[in-house]
């Protein structure tokens, strides 16, 4: 009897004792964190797709980017110039374009950090880059452009211009800018470069020599009595014997054209 009721006294501590069922959950939540980590820091250096992982539920993060580019016709990567130059509005509204704009967010973040600049030119610029791209997403003149926020936070580089050639690359797809120097690296590694500036170049007044032209003298020259005057794409052009005709209007004859490397250059005499 006594062996029984010692027996049957132990029992219950034992029953009572905690199971591991906590050091468990703990191990699974720390297999868990692990495989956050090591998901992530290969994924960091190229030598993992994370496509696998992202179905699964613990990872957390599932990345629009990751998956594939968003769906829309004619997919354009926007650089950060391209709204802070603010000339892809009107472009837009024209019609002359039609594309699906894709914005990553660290473009967002960058203008953003100009409109907080404390310096008030970049300042303006950067609350107008946010003016832009805000009418943009609104617009419905143009029902063959849209704007779409992108996510990506796949990529292991700092600059914005280096995110945005590797995203253009892994995405082959165009990328619209206005910076001259972000658009030639681009184009030494294969990406489809459209820049707005070469449009303007292509936008311009097409004069011939011989040809008359009516245009406003608003400085003097350098050399000759010159004058100064500018047509209405703000191509300049060079009168000579105006320089006392400041702010007035003359009728010209082209004599000369001079290719610079940003833009033409016209050279005329009074009729």
């Amino acid at each position: 009897m006594k062996k029984k009721e010692i027996i049957a006294k132990s029992s219950p501590k034992r029953a009572s004792q905690p199971v591991a069922l906590p050091m468990q959950r703990s191990s699974k939540e720390f297999t868990k964190e692990l495989a956050r980590e090591i998901v992530k820091n290969l994924a960091a250096f190229g030598k993992l797709t994370t496509l696998p992982f992202q179905k699964r539920p613990e990872s957390g993060k599932s990345e629009p980017t990751e998956l594939a580019i968003p769906k829309g016709e004619y997919p354009v990567l926007v650089d950060t110039s391209v709204f802070i130059d603010g000339r892809i509005l009107p472009i837009v509204n024209s019609g002359f374009l039609t594309a699906t704009l894709l914005v990553p967010e660290y473009v967002l973040t960058e203008i953003q950090h100009i409109a907080d600049s404390s310096d008030p030119i970049r300042r303006t610029k950067g609350r107008r880059g946010l003016d832009v791209i805000n009418a943009l997403r609104s617009q419905k003149v143009n029902p063959g452009v849209h704007v779409v926020v992108v996510h990506d936070t796949n990529s292991a580089l700092t600059e914005v211009d280096d995110k945005l050639v590797a995203l253009a690359k892994r995405w082959k797809c165009r990328l619209l800018t206005v910076d001259f120097n972000l658009a030639q690296v681009a184009r030494a590694q294969g990406i489809k470069v459209m820049n707005i500036n070469d449009l303007a170049q292509a936008l311009k007044v097409a004069l011939v020599t011989g040809e008359e032209l009516t245009i406003k003298i608003t400085h003097p020259g350098k050399e000759r009595e010159q004058g100064v005057g500018y047509l209405s794409d703000g191509t300049m052009v060079v009168v000579e014997d105006t320089k006392n005709n400041i702010g007035q209007e003359v009728v010209a004859v082209v004599t000369k054209i001079h290719q610079t490397p940003a833009g033409q250059l016209f050279f005329a005499r009074l009729k």
